[in-house]
């Protein structure tokens, strides 16, 4: 998966799914046995032996034989049938492997009678068509309603609202707690999802463009604030924020940068902009009754009025550029510890913004937090 927080960082389905769910689709996994998938590290053909990163994040040392079954697999292929027999010297580095042995009772070891590995370069394709496939025909958005009879979810984003048509071929994963990366992300179920959630659905559009039919679902719980900055420190990365919502409480958050963080500052020219628009969008709710945009129209600007484009066209933010005192609107995780949080997106500059509309910090981020580009469902 993308290393992402960010669907344009990784490629989202591959770190489970491409060489993995069962041993190959000719050859279940025998009785007694066992299997890990993962990045391999290190290969040392003398001793037999490789290194492997797993998915769980484990350090792995598998060990072959002269009867271990090499096999590279074509990309995207699980069937063994199609794998072609290689030497231990032919696996390097970066490839990506599942390993199938007898269980162990230590995770550190495996003894493989099989690995079957998908090589750097085409992993690495794989992903590049992946990320282009969500960039077509991915959609953000925050779940706004469910109906479990029909199995539909109503999502909202930025302007628009559109019905989640799952079918029995959908997969669905659910984002981890403290984790907005999708390689940490877990197989879920339709129950899995709450009003509230923000969700990413990979599918096509129905003729008129109201229905997805997905294919794929990820969603999770985060949260969408607007908050001033009570302190910095750069060298653990974190930011103490006071909530705007919450004026009356004395309670500070906590959101901690990482290595998957976005970190954006707007432009005064482009904030004043957005400003007017998301501001001329909340007084047209509050005379007409609708949403952000007009009843339909895109709110927001940027190329094709797509927000989430320009977003991620704007140059990323060191957090050395933030300071005491300014106001930022922040996309964190929604992890274990309420005061305590991991920053997915960030956006600094936005004080006219928050002076123009109430509500600019929910229809701006709800749209680009989990890969930018959704803010107008995806198009």
């Amino acid at each position: 998966m993308a290393s992402l927080s960010r669907g344009g960082k990784s490629g989202l389905w591959l770190s489970a799914a491409v060489l993995c769910v069962v041993f190959v689709s000719s050859a279940q996994t025998p009785p007694n046995r066992t299997q890990v998938s993962g990045n391999i590290t290190s290969v040392d053909a003398a001793a037999g032996h490789l290194g492997l990163k797993s998915d769980k994040g484990d350090e792995v040392t598998v060990s072959t034989t002269a009867r271990t079954l090499l096999l590279r697999m074509p990309p995207g292929e699980t069937d063994a049938k199609k794998g072609a027999k290689i030497a231990l010297t032919d696996i390097a580095a970066g490839d990506r492997a599942v390993v199938v042995g007898p269980q162990s009772t230590d995770p550190k070891t495996f003894a493989a009678s099989a690995v079957l590995v998908m090589s750097k370069s085409d992993v690495a394709s794989l992903q590049q068509k992946d990320i282009e496939d969500w960039r077509r025909r991915g959609t953000t958005g925050i779940v706004t309603a469910l109906d479990p009879a029909r199995k539909t979810v109503a999502i909202k984003a930025g302007s628009r609202t559109f019905t989640v048509q799952p079918s029995d071929q959908t997969t669905y994963f659910r984002y981890a707690l403290d984790s907005a990366r999708f390689a940490d992300a877990k197989p879920a179920t339709f129950e899995n999802i709450k009003t509230g959630d923000q969700m990413r659905v990979l599918g096509n559009k129905s003729e008129d463009g109201a229905t997805i039919l997905a294919e794929k679902i990820v969603s999770g719980t985060f949260r969408q604030i607007a908050a001033t900055i009570s302190a910095i420190d750069p060298a653990k990365g974190e930011i103490t924020v006071k909530d705007l919502a919450n004026k009356n409480s004395k309670e500070l958050l906590t959101v901690k940068v990482v290595g998957d963080s976005t970190m954006k500052k707007l432009p005064e020219t482009t904030a004043a902009m957005l400003a007017r628009r998301y501001g001329a969008a909340a007084q047209q709710t509050d005379v007409g009754g609708r949403g952000p945009g007009g009843g339909g129209g895109r709110a927001g600007g940027g190329r094709g009025g797509d927000v989430g484009q320009m977003l991620d066209s704007l140059p990323t933010m060191p957090i050395s550029e933030l300071k005491k005192g300014d106001a930022i609107m922040v996309s964190t995780t929604q992890g274990t510890d309420a005061t305590h949080a991991t920053v997915i997106m960030l956006l600094a500059g936005v004080e006219p913004l928050l002076t123009a509309s109430p509500t600019a910090t929910r229809d701006l981020m709800s749209g680009w937090g989990l890969g930018g580009g959704g803010g107008e469902g995806g198009q």
